[in-house]
């Protein structure tokens, strides 16, 4: 049993290096998942402006999404003050709908956004006075909407400025506690299966 433990320890961290590994590159990630009913967005990391084009500021910004077109635009948060600055190449599209979907959501933390302003310069938006390195923590909730809703295509997405990353990553779903653990005993199943097979002794012939 011990040796099915240790299979499963191993196929969990192989699973979270590979997963970890199509980020490794981005400084601030923002995650879009399935999460049963609802949509979760979340923007983590740090974001180095070194060698960043200053924009200009705002006082506030709309949070919600706009998944296609030349406006394309993910902004979770609280909607406060924003310093933004020239994102140098970007990865779209990213959904289908030109729509800015805004309602039905719950949002906290910072104040972040990639923009596509309508066709101008594409801009990344920080906290106003935001300094180089600090972490960053923003989310949204979509409460009772799907990714194929908001017409999102899964996928990771890049966007840069010259001295970092940003990465979009659109998932699917995202399992529930109970397929999690229906997995696991479904692996443990097979492990012990397969370890009664090879401690069976082998029949003597007559």
């Amino acid at each position: 049993m011990n040796r099915v433990v240790t299979a499963l320890g191993g196929i969990v961290v192989f699973t979270a290096a590979a997963l970890a590994a199509g980020v490794a590159n981005s400084e601030v990630l923002i995650d879009i998942t399935q999460a049963g009913a609802n949509v979760d967005v979340t923007a983590t990391g740090r974001l180095d402006l070194t060698g960043a084009t200053f924009e200009t500021s705002f006082s506030s910004y709309g949070i919600g999404i706009i998944p296609g077109g030349n406006n394309w635009y993910v902004a979770p948060g609280t909607g406060g003050g924003t310093d933004t600055y020239v994102l140098t190449s970007v990865s779209v599209p990213f959904g289908t709908s030109t729509n800015f979907f805004s309602s039905g959501f719950t949002s906290t933390g910072d104040g972040f956004y990639i923009w596509g302003e309508s066709g101008g310069t594409p801009l990344v938006g920080v906290p106003s006075g935001y300094a180089s390195g600090t972490p960053i923590f923003s989310s949204l909730t979509f409460t009772g909407e799907t990714i194929a809703g908001l017409t999102l295509i899964p996928g990771i997405y890049t966007f840069t400025i010259p001295n970092d990353t940003v990465v979009l990553d659109i998932s699917a779903a995202v399992p529930e506690p109970s397929t999690w653990a229906m997995m696991i005993l479904g692996f443990a199943g097979i492990g012990f299966m397969a370890y009664r097979r090879k401690s069976k002794p082998a029949l003597m012939a007559v």
